[in-house]
């Protein structure tokens, strides 16, 4: 809506405002708004300047050395604030020589900016975040993965500073030396940090998620520069998530999450299966935002090393089994729900969201002592099996809203001759 007018209420914020303030700002509103309906001058369509016309595919917008090429995307907000490697068209070129897709090619518009998302620009970017060409299907198949409406795209942008979180599965891991090991989501792998990096670049220069435009993060995290997982498949005593949703083993696939926060690698010890499904079902409740299922919080994701994972197995536990242990005990009392209920609003209407579908009809109680659920259903806890497979150690996060959508990676006829001789250095 290019030509529309804005009347912002005053700051801070009108959470932190008690009732006689908030009507004397909101009376204070009536003018403002009387006059932006009425007047021209206030962000009007007559006014508004046209934006200016972006560059074309081929055009070179700039000539330098690095720093130059460097300091010229910065200062264009083309960056995350990290360098970037310069993507020139012959690099674009050499990347494109790893798909039968058309560089011309739409993938889909992407919120909130409307932009579309080509072929080429997707080479683009995968250049800018440190990618390998070989990379490339799989750079389309996660902006495939975020363009999907079930994604919560147009909701990157909230104050809780959330972001994707890219799950990699089938034969691709191994042929381009994804991690699904130690510090699977920290440094040192060249194909987890550029693929992750490659999705937040992504929003900046599609979606055009920038700070303070609306990129509105109150204070942002280390996992919004992007972060990819793989997962340790040959070490799970499960399917993989790409099976589970549908996909066969020989088949690699991208999953996209989205995320808002990690919480710390957490311990469970003992020997047997129970007492690590009830040391998880104990730390995750108090630990990934129990409370904002009254509105939107749906998925949680798990991430259990290979020895976690393998110890619940050895107890005849299949990975349905851990979800339905999870949402059974992995609860709160309602008196806890109510006080992390109230950290974001005054009063919550349980009984009114649970007629429109949003909450369990347990959340209705008056009970404080009553156990109530994290999720609306066992199949949104995600099990995934990853990280160091001689640590007793899991991860957990959530998604906040939307869904989690996989896509297939596509790969090109001359795929096995292009790899063939594939170099990719292997660390010693």
């Amino acid at each position: 809506m290019p030509g529309i007018r804005l009347v912002e209420y005053p700051p801070p914020n009108i959470a932190t405002q008690g009732a006689a303030e908030i009507r004397k700002y909101a009376e204070a509103l009536f003018g403002k708004v009387i006059q932006a309906l009425t007047a021209n001058g206030i962000d009007s369509p007559g006014t508004r300047q046209k934006s200016s016309t972006e560059p074309g595919p081929r055009e070179i917008v700039i000539k330098g050395n690095l720093d130059e090429v460097n300091d010229f995307f910065y200062a264009n907000r083309w960056t995350d604030g990290l360098p970037i490697i310069p993507p020139t068209v012959e690099k674009v070129e050499e990347f494109l020589q790893y798909t039968d897709r058309s560089p011309d090619e739409v993938i889909g518009k992407f919120e909130p900016s409307k932009r579309e998302c080509t072929v080429w620009k997707i080479a683009v970017n995968g250049i800018m975040a440190g990618c390998r060409p070989a990379y490339m299907p799989v750079l389309i198949a996660i902006a495939e993965a975020l363009v999907d409406p079930l994604y919560p795209l147009i909701a990157l942008g909230t104050t809780h500073a959330t972001t994707p979180l890219v799950i990699i599965n089938g034969p691709i891991i191994e042929q381009l030396d994804f991690n699904a090991s130690i510090s699977t989501l920290g440094p040192g792998r060249q194909a987890n940090s550029s693929v992750g990096r490659f999705t937040r670049l992504l929003l900046i220069n599609i979606s055009r998620y920038l700070p303070g435009l609306n990129e509105m993060a109150a204070f942002g995290w280390p996992g919004q520069f992007g972060m990819c997982l793989a997962e340790a498949e040959h070490e799970s005593p499960w399917d993989s998530l790409a099976v589970e949703r549908g996909f066969k083993p020989e088949t690699s696939t991208v999953t996209a999450f989205c995320t808002a926060g990690l919480a710390g690698a957490f311990t469970t010890v003992g020997d047997t299966a129970d007492e690590h499904l009830r040391g998880l079902a104990g730390f995750i409740p108090r630990n990934i935002d129990h409370g904002t299922l009254a509105r939107s919080t749906r998925y949680k994701i798990v991430v259990l090393s290979p020895l976690v994972a393998g110890i619940i197995a050895k107890g005849g536990n299949s990975k349905q089994n851990v979800k339905e242990y999870l949402f059974r005990d992995a609860r709160l009392t309602a008196a806890e729900v109510k006080d992390m209920e109230g950290f974001f609003v005054r009063k919550v209407d349980f009984a009114k969201l649970s007629e429109e579908g949003r909450v369990l009809k347990q959340y209705c109680t008056t009970n404080d002592t009553d156990m109530l659920p994290m999720t609306h259903s066992p199949d949104e806890f995600v099990i995934v099996v990853s990280g160091n497979p001689r640590r007793n150690r899991s991860i957990a996060l959530r998604q906040p809203r939307g869904y989690p959508v996989t896509r297939e990676i596509r790969l090109p006829q001359r795929w096995k001759d292009l790899t063939r001789n594939l170099n990719i250095p292997r660390h010693k």
